[in-house]
């Protein structure tokens, strides 16, 4: 695989996800680590939920607390409650 070196300024805690990622070893794991935080990642920036708002708009941000939103709260929770404690 052929990266392209790109160059952006990023805070500490971006630095710091982006450092864990690159940590893991060049893998299937990898991989599917990566896609899945993309993802999640474009999810969360336009989540585009099913549901209709109050308006009779289709929800198409983060910031509300329609059921998809939640779900995924929930979800994120889950997985947070089953990764080991880190000092």
């Amino acid at each position: 695989m052929t990266d392209t070196a790109i160059q952006t300024t990023l805070n500490a805690e971006e630095w710091k996800i982006v450092m864990a990622l690159r940590e893991i070893p060049d893998s299937p794991l990898r991989k599917k680590v990566s896609g899945l935080l993309g993802e999640l990642a474009r999810f969360i920036q336009q989540p585009r939920c099913l549901g209709m708002q109050g308006d009779g708009f289709p929800c198409g941000t983060p910031h509300t607390s329609c059921e998809e939103c939640q779900h995924m709260l929930k979800v994120l929770d889950d997985l947070a409650a089953r990764l080991p404690a880190q000092d």
